[in-house]
C-alpha cells in the first residue's frame, strides 16, 4: 500500500504537460523557501552564521541528488559563473537586508524583480509580456503593500538599498537560469558553486568577527540546520531549477511572491505569531492574482492546442 501511495503522486505529475510539471515544481519550491522565517527564529545563531551552516549542507544536497559535472573554476562558463554570483550575491544581500532594516522591508523590495523581468524577459529571453502579466504584477504588488502596511522602515536606508538590489539580483538569477545555453546540468552546477562562494565568504567574515559564538551551533541548532540547509534551500532549489526550464522567468518569480504569504502562516501555526488583518486580506490579493492567471494561461493554451476536425460532408 505505501508503495503505491508514493506512485499516485508521481503517476499524476507524470500526466501533466511539461508548463504544469513547471508549475507544480516553481510552486513546490515556493513552500519550502516560505518555510525558512520559522526555522530561522528556532536556530539561535546570527543571520550569517545560519546562512553559512544552511549554504553548506545546501551545496552538499544539490551536489549529492543532482551530481551535476563540477569543472574546476577556470574551465567553468561565464554563463554558470553568472548563475553562481547572482544566487549568492542574492542570499548574502538578503540576509544583510534582513538584518539591517525590518525582514517586511526586506522581503517586500526583494520581490521587485517582478519588474525586472517584465524587461529582461522581453529583451533576453524573447518572453514578451502579456497585457494579463501586467495585470498580474500591478495586483500583485497592490497585495503585497497590503501585506506590510505599518511595517516598512524608511529609516534604514542602508538595509532597504540592499534589499532592492537583492530584487536586481534575483531577477538577473531568474533570466540566466532561462538562457538558451542553459543545460540541464547547468543549474545545480552554478547553485553548488554559489553555495561554496558562500561558505568560503561568510567563513571568513565570521572569523573575521574574533568570536565564534555567533556562529557556532549547539544540539538545539543542528535540526534546524539541516532541514534549513537539505529542504529549504538544498531541495526547494533543486525543485526550482527544474521547474525554471519549463515556465517563464516573470511567470517564475509570481509564483514565487507565495514565499511571504506562506512565511507568516507556518510561524502562526508552529509559533502561535498571528498576523494582522491587513497581512491576511494582502495575501489573499496576491494569491487570487497569481492563481488567476495561472488559470487564465493555461486554459489558454488548452484552447489552442485544441484541434478541430471538421466534419465529413
Amino acid at each position: 500500500m505505501t508503495g503505491r501511495a508514493f506512485a499516485l503522486p508521481r503517476e499524476a505529475f507524470a500526466s501533466l504537460t511539461p508548463h504544469q510539471q513547471g508549475l507544480v515544481a516553481v510552486l513546490g519550491a515556493a513552500i519550502l523557501w516560505s518555510s525558512g522565517g520559522l526555522f530561522i527564529k528556532w536556530v539561535s545563531l546570527d543571520a550569517l552564521g545560519v546562512t553559512m551552516w544552511r549554504s553548506l549542507l545546501a551545496g552538499v544536497v544539490m551536489w549529492a541528488i543532482a551530481r551535476p559535472p563540477m569543472r574546476p573554476p577556470w574551465k567553468t562558463g561565464k554563463l554558470t559563473w553568472g548563475i553562481a554570483i547572482s544566487y549568492a550575491l542574492t542570499l548574502v544581500m538578503f540576509v544583510a537586508a534582513t538584518k539591517l532594516t525590518t525582514a517586511a522591508s526586506a522581503i517586500f523590495l526583494q520581490y521587485t524583480a517582478p519588474l525586472y523581468l517584465l524587461v529582461t524577459g522581453a529583451v533576453f529571453l524573447h518572453e514578451r509580456a502579456t497585457k494579463t502579466d501586467f495585470a498580474t504584477v500591478a495586483v500583485a504588488f497592490g497585495g503585497m503593500a497590503l501585506f506590510f502596511v505599518g511595517k516598512l522602515d524608511a529609516d534604514a536606508m542602508t538595509g532597504n538599498a540592499l534589499a532592492a538590489a537583492s530584487g536586481v539580483t534575483l531577477a538577473a538569477m531568474f533570466t540566466l537560469l532561462r538562457a538558451p545555453g542553459c543545460a540541464v546540468e547547468t543549474r545545480p552546477e552554478a547553485m553548488v558553486w554559489g553555495n561554496i562562494l558562500l561558505v568560503v565568504g561568510l567563513f571568513a567574515v565570521n572569523l573575521g568577527r574574533r568570536t565564534s559564538s555567533p556562529f557556532t551551533p549547539d544540539l538545539s541548532d543542528i535540526a534546524g540546520l539541516v532541514f534549513l540547509g537539505v529542504v529549504q534551500i538544498g531541495f526547494a532549489y533543486l525543485l526550482f531549477g527544474y521547474g525554471v526550464a519549463h515556465v517563464q522567468a516573470l511567470e517564475a518569480s509570481l509564483i514565487g511572491m507565495l514565499e511571504p504569504v506562506l512565511n507568516p502562516v507556518w510561524v502562526f501555526l508552529f509559533l502561535g505569531e498571528t498576523p494582522g488583518w491587513w497581512a491576511v486580506l494582502g495575501g489573499a490579493i496576491i494569491i487570487a492574482a497569481v492563481a488567476a492567471r495561472t488559470f487564465t494561461t493555461e486554459r489558454g493554451k488548452a484552447n489552442a492546442n485544441t484541434t478541430v476536425i471538421p466534419a465529413d460532408i
